[in-house]
């Protein structure tokens, strides 16, 4: 990682996040927003779920990290938190709190700028809205990067990844939620009315909720590492950092996340999520994955798809599932798969060593950093790019765990954006 620069411009001043990639410079624009140089960083933790103690955890642990000061100029760290009074108790209602923590003469201190009623869910695209529209009139800066920490499934539907039943009419071996020993995190899944009903936030309204361009966005939440999610938020961040498969529920390295995203001079998202890598790559329960975009280098990589996906359209529809690298485990009631390779769903449907080759050189631009162990929990990961994405239903569905269904390939071609550009379900 090269060291970045502060570069005076007409127009304002602009930061530049430099990085060596097969030979290439990259940079990252943030900002500029008149004359302002200091940066916030938002973590946005929907915590009043079954990972309320954790998201507790982990801000304690931020806490004990780096952290600016509060002057004029300093950089800015804001936690946007809504956690359980007690792990699993969802009767007693709490009230979403948005907090600026810093320090003085170096002693960790924190005020809290503003709190809602009890009850009120952070799980919608409105309250997101409010927030970060609250931060940046509140804190203006040179850029603005954002960690979403909560339960998430990727593209699903809301609700489908827990009980499809409900959507398909039929069991497909999923008999409620599957967050066992060992927990996960996996955005936006939070209960309300005392734990009798819950919310999640769709990606495509994730998306649209987002009202000006962050510089980053970093998920702590499972399998986000999609190409059907950095195609929804590659206009609304320019960078995206995630895991393809799941997320330990202690998450990313609270201690030094600050370190890496507000210390620097420009952040250092790569450095964040090698901290994650690092965090569990010798653990024996768990094991990672973590991926980088580049969400400003993602159309080739969707012209090369579309490219693609036609000519090997009766391969993707025919394959052997089972023979593709999978992200997601089948674990307590869960009993199919939903995220696969994108490179290798397209080797095995028969694409040739030239055609995988020209995906590569396009997954070599978008894809800034990648890193995987050789399992996680139970999931070999032998053929992994860093993408994961959906496998359509084959002709003549019935019910295959290794495939998608007629449903959600209809919940594909009218929600996922990812299909427009590639024609993935027709």
């Amino acid at each position: 990682m090269k060291s970045g620069r502060l570069i005076s411009l007409l127009s304002g001043l602009l930061l530049l996040l430099s990085c060596q990639r097969n030979g290439l410079d990259l940079t990252l624009s943030i900002g500029p927003y008149g004359t302002e140089t200091r940066k916030v960083m938002l973590l946005y933790e929907a915590g009043f779920n079954s990972l309320g103690g954790d998201i507790s955890a982990n801000i304690a642990s931020l806490r004990n990290g780096y952290l600016p000061g509060n002057g004029r100029q300093d950089d800015v760290l804001l936690v946007f938190s809504h956690v359980t009074q007690t792990r699993r108790v969802y009767s007693t209602e709490t009230s979403p709190v948005l907090v600026r923590l810093y320090q003085e003469h170096g002693v960790p201190q924190s005020d809290t700028l503003r709190s809602w009623p009890a009850g009120t869910s952070t799980a919608n695209a409105a309250m997101v809205t409010e927030v970060l529209d609250l931060v940046r009139e509140t804190f203006p800066a040179a850029g603005y990067g954002a960690v979403f920490s909560s339960h998430a499934t990727g593209w699903l539907p809301e609700g489908y990844f827990s009980n499809p039943k409900s959507y398909e009419g039929t069991d497909r071996g999923s008999g409620g939620m599957y967050w066992t020993a060992p927990r996960q995190k996996t955005f936006g899944q939070e209960y309300y009315e005392s734990g009798t009903k819950q919310e999640e936030i769709e990606l495509h309204d994730f998306a649209a909720a987002i009202p000006y361009k962050l510089d980053y966005i970093l998920f702590d939440a499972c399998l986000m590492a999609s190409v059907e999610v950095a195609w929804e938020l590659r206009n609304v961040c320019s960078y995206l950092g995630a895991s393809p498969c799941e997320i330990p529920a202690a998450g990313f390295n609270y201690e030094t996340l600050a370190h890496h995203l507000l210390e620097p001079e420009v952040p250092d998202l790569q450095g964040a999520c090698a901290d994650y890598f690092a965090r569990y790559e010798h653990d024996s329960v768990y094991g990672a994955a973590i991926t980088m975009v580049d969400c400003g280098r993602l159309e080739p990589l969707a012209a090369e798809c579309r490219v693609l996906f036609d000519r090997y359209r009766d391969g993707i529809l025919n394959l052997e599932g089972r023979n593709v690298q999978v992200y997601d485990r089948q674990a307590g009631g869960k009993q199919y798969y939903a995220f696969f390779d994108l490179k290798d769903l397209l080797r095995e449907a028969g694409a040739s060593e030239t055609d995988l080759a020209d995906l590569q050189s396009a997954l070599d631009e978008a894809v800034v950093y990648e890193a995987h162990t050789d399992s996680f929990i139970t999931i070999p990961l032998k053929r992994c790019c860093g993408l994961a994405m959906y496998l359509p239903a084959y002709p003549g569905y019935k019910r295959d765990i290794w495939h998608g269904t007629e449903f959600l390939d209809g919940a594909y071609k009218k929600n996922v954006a990812w299909n427009e550009a590639t024609q993935l379900v027709l």
